[in-house]
């Protein structure tokens, strides 16, 4: 007993020691570790419904949609954090991917947006999926049943209300886009354990871990056998299209 606990103990340390160690690295901007996650619609509704037995559910503030002409006027206002960037409203199809459309999902307070994510379907461009370095993006594509969330981001002043499991209930369990999808996925940085928290409680699994390294056209995407394990995730008809990773990214990219 002793020695199992010495052996959970040393793995969490050595976990602790190379998370200090990426932190490290990725200040220069050369190495981004990302989870993905995914849930389905009904895995989402059960995560709600175990929120409200708890007394979780946030009711003080309003969930809806941000078009993107009243997203430039919040940001020339200072109502929203400028962390949420401009928005790529529509991708166009070309030889490497499909086209792809984005949404931003926001909850308000009075005249604010304190808490936002954004939704994508088809295709999702490097430069909106990051974790910290944009150019270490990783593209993907996105099958007609699918969604994906990113850039999910809370007001630190509002944080530990709920308000992004919130919002990710009413974007999964209640279609408030009205997008008709049965998963989704969404990406975190590997260190962000408050990011992934959310996202569990909410009734995400991790599928896991994307590597992208290097600058330049010096760079590689590591995947793990990530794109067996995202297609196995989703169990849909065999002739129904699976999601993977798009071949837009600069550099090589290796699947183990």
């Amino acid at each position: 007993m002793i020695s199992r606990t010495n052996q959970v103990i040393e793995a969490l340390m050595m976990s602790a020691m190379l998370a200090i160690l990426y932190r490290a690295i990725r200040r220069l901007h050369v190495m981004d570790v990302t989870c993905l996650l995914h849930a389905t619609a009904d895995q989402a509704a059960a995560a709600a419904a175990q929120r409200r037995s708890m007394g979780l559910e946030s009711e003080a503030f309003v969930a809806r949609a941000i078009e993107q002409d009243q997203l430039k006027q919040l940001l020339q206002e200072g109502r929203i954090d400028p962390i949420v960037g401009s928005g790529i409203v529509h991708t166009d199809a070309s030889r490497e991917h499909g086209p792809g459309d984005q949404w931003l999902f926001g909850m308000w307070e009075g005249d604010r947006v304190v808490s936002f994510v954004w939704a994508a379907t088809g295709y999702i461009p490097a430069t909106e999926n990051f974790s910290r370095s944009a150019h270490l993006g990783s593209s993907l594509n996105m099958p007609t049943h699918c969604g994906f969330l990113f850039n999910a981001w809370t007001d630190q002043d509002h944080r530990g209300r709920g308000l992004m499991a919130t919002l990710l209930q009413k974007l999964i369990r209640d279609d408030a886009l009205e997008l008709k999808l049965h998963d989704w996925f969404a990406t975190t940085d590997w260190t962000n354990a408050a990011s992934q928290s959310t996202f569990y409680k909410s009734g995400f699994e991790r599928v896991g871990r994307l590597y992208r390294v290097g600058r330049g056209r010096m760079q590689a995407s590591v995947v793990p056998d990530l794109e067996r394990r995202m297609k196995e995730t989703v169990l849909t008809e065999s002739n129904r299209q699976r999601p993977g990773i798009a071949l837009d990214a600069p550099g090589l990219r290796w699947s183990l």
